[in-house]
């Protein structure tokens, strides 16, 4: 980084509570740091006792705070949130004081972790609340209606509040803010995706397969929501009928253990794979080895509001993409796009399995689509929308931040 440009360019932090840097967070700093902005993002170390309290890459500052995210108790888990939301809210209140941010952005969730920025708003900062998951009916589909969602309903409309301004993640979930008591004007949609030139920087293609095997493919968290135990209950249905039917399962989360045990209940180690949690390059090497991508997220009244990011990443790697048949999907994109099933029914799924598998036409149908689908509302597109919510809080300070660049 131009060090006379690090001195000078307007500043931004963005915060996001977690203990890797993700490709979403990856593709905001990078596209505000290619615009003239000094970017820093603030972080948790997590359990990597060896990972340094600050680095470099890619020109963006990353501080990992020390603290981790363990969900072993109730009591733990809101230990957890508040030393995050302790130690961001003391770092942002000095380093403002030292060289003041232009704005803020906090990546949600938690909702209340935007108030960490508190100090900085009060000086003059800007505050934009990325809400990527509507809380209220995550908590209702983890524990039914209640008043945990309540609560998290006033807590985020004080947010969207308190922020300057909103970015979210689909025009569905707008729109329930909005109904909630949010000023629209406020709020801007930015579709979920990875950049691809981030995706695939330092990668090399390894060989395609030649094995003559099917592969179907699913990463990202494995939770009940995302339908995983859909998927290896599809792979029983399909076991004789295909008999070369590969499934790839990747990710950590709450129900690995349960996922495991099904796998291997099932008697299906020798068709489902699960790898866990693996590096950048080896999901990029099985993604370009697949053959089909599944999104196998089940009916909520979280997931009727989101789009998944692995949908854009099945897209980049040119592959067709089986979806659950979900509101805030089905809205966007049509059948010649995706290949839908019923949410939560593995007979249906099964069908869509088997149909991709049968139909070579089909295949290349939807994965052609997909690719046009990415051209259309991909990061490229979306990059323009996010930041042009900088342009209107900051102004003439982007257009400085323009002129000082590398």
């Amino acid at each position: 980084m131009n060090e006379r440009r690090a001195k000078t360019a307007p500043r931004v932090c963005i915060v996001r509570q977690s203990d890797y840097y993700e490709l979403q967070v990856q593709r905001e700093a990078e596209a505000l740091a290619d615009a003239g902005f000094d970017v820093e993002v603030i972080f948790m170390r997590g359990r990597n006792n060896d990972r340094p309290r600050s680095e470099v890459v890619n020109g963006i500052e990353l501080t990992w705070l020390p603290t981790s995210f363990r969900k072993s108790s109730k009591a733990r888990y809101f230990f957890d949130y508040a030393h995050f939301f302790a130690l961001t809210f003391a770092t942002l209140a000095v380093r403002h004081v030292r060289r003041p941010y232009a704005a803020v952005q906090v990546n949600t969730m938690p909702d209340l972790l935007v108030f960490a920025a508190a100090v900085p708003k009060l000086f003059g900062s800007r505050v934009i609340a990325y809400m990527h998951e509507p809380s209220p009916e995550l908590a209702e589909t983890k524990f039914g209606p209640g008043r945990i969602s309540r609560t998290l309903a006033r807590i985020e409309q004080r947010v969207l509040r308190f922020a300057d301004r909103a970015i979210t993640v689909t025009d569905q979930l707008k729109d329930r803010y909005v109904e909630r008591g949010a000023r629209g004007d406020r709020i801007s949609v930015v579709l979920n995706g990875a950049d691809p030139e981030s995706l695939l920087r330092d990668w090399s293609p390894p060989p395609k397969r030649q094995d003559g095997r099917f592969t179907v493919i699913c990463h990202g968290s494995i939770e009940d929501r995302y339908g995983q135990d859909t998927i290896v209950e599809a792979a029983r249905i399909l076991r004789t009928d295909l008999p070369d039917l590969v499934v790839v399962l990747l990710g950590r989360g709450s129900t690995v253990d349960e996922l495991v045990a099904l796998i291997a209940r099932s008697g299906l180690e020798d068709v489902v794979r699960f790898e866990g949690w693996v590096t950048e390059e080896r999901l990029n090497d099985l993604l370009h080895g697949a053959d089909v991508g599944v999104i196998a997220q089940k009916a909520s009244p979280y997931s009727h509001l989101v789009h998944t990011n692995k949908l854009v990443d099945y897209w980049i790697f040119g592959l067709p993409v089986i979806a659950s048949r979900l509101r805030a999907l089905s809205e966007h994109y049509d059948e010649s796009v995706l290949e839908y099933y019923e949410p939560g029914d593995a007979a249906d799924l099964a069908r869509a399995i088997r149909r991709l598998h049968d139909d070579p036409a089909r295949r290349e149908e939807l994965a052609r689509n997909g690719s046009r689908a990415q051209e259309l509302y991909g990061w490229d597109v979306q990059r323009k929308r996010f930041l042009a919510v900088y342009e209107e809080l900051l102004g003439g300070r982007l257009t400085e931040a323009s002129r000082s660049g590398f």
